[in-house]
């Protein structure tokens, strides 16, 4: 009505175009048309619930262990305070500090103990047998009390790495003999060169089987070259570089070091190295060849002063050596156990040995590694023992203490989880600070005299 009042007022012309543009305006003022609701479709009907599968019970047979309130030193992974470790059939399977053992498991209470994987001796002399298990292990052997009194669980022997069980002849072997011995040493000229022409001709033999086999897929007519002279020090040179033994050799000059190291690094075979005193003088020399070295600390080898340059022994060897990424393995200077009041010179106080070492500047981690974890790498089982972890085997010893203290004892050891040491129960070391005590009570008797008595 507005609009036509304007048009009339002002004459404008009402075109076709305008009665276009007030027909959209009349049209979109129109109220909107009420759509008419239809049924709301029906809910879908729901999915058929999924068949639940029966899930069967885990069959809790089986022989279980667990070692209650420890610390636990894992040696790979984190220290756990109060943690505990549960065992069943000879392996680990838990490890924690919330885990509930089944109501049948044998229980230790070892609240205030160490707990740590079983020590690694890379040799040993007297702890078991020298040769099969069968025909020269003695199950009661006293030797083999006293190892796992010392903390020692597994151990080679020279001719295969086994564990120190008592009462058993079977199932203790973990690997035979890993190693191939060679000598590379200033004082004996002639195997040097008998080992290097060894290596120099085994070497273009295998290169000749190389073309040999690839001349066959074309020639199928073509001749294998000979291999019958291949014994002896060939044989070991074989073994050497197709990697199928690892050489094993004593050097303790840095001359010696050099020279071994040298061969290595031309032939590319692993090695692994018992003394190295002087390896601390050129520690690199040994990295860039990936060497191994097995040393003792208090090892004592006095500067040759005929010779103006650094030599002899160092406290401070496995630190360097260490830190220039050498894996550093420790023993003792004497194989055997020996009780004759020298600690830390036999098997009997190998953590005494890893000590010194500390006292050298290694950290007290690396050096725990270098009893247990690290010896288990060079004799290739360190994927059963060395450490605690889940699917290993059960073997560890529990100290009243830290490993490398030396007022430390063992109060328990255990391999394929079962106990085969308690200090209490053999009778042997029951009288040393029976309960972990730092300042136990003198004991009531001395033998072979009583206290009191006159002399």
């Amino acid at each position: 009505v507005m609009l036509a009042v304007f048009f009339m007022v002002t004459d404008i012309p009402l075109n076709c175009g305008s009665r276009i543009q007030m027909a959209g305006i009349s049209e979109a003022q129109d109220p909107p048309r009420r759509r008419r609701r239809g049924r709301r479709p029906p809910p879908p009907a729901p999915a058929p619930e999924p068949e639940k599968e029966e899930v069967e019970p885990e069959d809790p047979g089986g022989e279980y262990l667990a070692i209650e309130g420890a610390t636990i030193h894992t040696i790979t992974g984190p220290v756990i305070r109060g943690g505990t470790v549960l065992c069943k059939d000879g392996k680990i399977i838990s490890i924690g500090e919330d885990i509930v053992a089944p109501s049948d498991a044998e229980k230790i209470d070892a609240s205030g103990y160490h707990l740590y994987p079983g020590l690694v001796a890379f040799r040993s002399s007297g702890l078991v047998g020298s040769g099969e298990p069968e025909k020269t292990q003695d199950p009661f052997a006293l030797g083999t009390v006293m190892g796992l009194a010392a903390g020692i669980t597994s151990t080679w022997n020279g001719s295969r790495v086994c564990k120190l069980i008592r009462g058993e002849v079977s199932d203790l072997t973990l690997r035979n003999k890993a190693f191939t011995s060679i000598s590379y040493v200033s004082r004996n000229p002639t195997g040097k060169r008998e080992l290097r022409e060894a290596l120099e001709k085994v070497q273009e033999h295998l290169r000749e089987l190389e073309r040999y086999e690839s001349d066959k897929k074309e020639n199928p007519e073509a001749k294998a070259p000979d291999d019958k002279w291949i014994r002896g020090v060939f044989a070991t040179a074989r073994k050497l570089l197709t990697g199928k033994s690892i050489a094993l050799t004593r050097a303790s000059t840095i001359y010696d070091l050099r020279e071994i190291c040298e061969l290595a690094r031309r032939f590319e075979f692993e090695m692994i190295i018992e003394g190295a005193e002087e390896a601390w003088i050129e520690p690199g020399v040994l990295a860039r060849c990936r060497a191994s070295v097995v040393l003792t600390p208090r090892s004592r080898r006095d500067r040759d002063e005929s010779r103006g340059a650094a030599g002899g022994s160092s406290i401070e060897n496995a630190r360097i050596l260490y830190e220039h990424g050498v894996p550093v393995t420790i023993m003792p200077g004497s194989r055997g156990i020996a009780l004759w009041g020298l600690a830390g010179r036999d098997l009997s106080h190998l953590p005494l040995e890893a000590a010194f070492a500390v006292r050298g500047g290694l950290s007290e981690e690396v050096a725990v590694e270098s009893i247990t974890i690290e010896p288990a790498r060079l004799l290739g089982v360190a994927d059963r023992i060395g450490s605690i972890e889940v699917g290993k085997d059960a073997d560890f010893i529990i100290m009243d203490g830290d490993l490398l203290s030396y007022m430390s004892h063992v109060r328990w050891a255990v391999i394929n989880g079962k106990i085969q040491y308690d200090k209490v129960e053999e009778g042997l070391l029951d009288h040393i600070r029976p309960a972990g005590e730092d300042e136990p009570e003198p004991p009531e008797d001395h033998w072979p005299r009583r206290l009191g008595d006159p002399l």
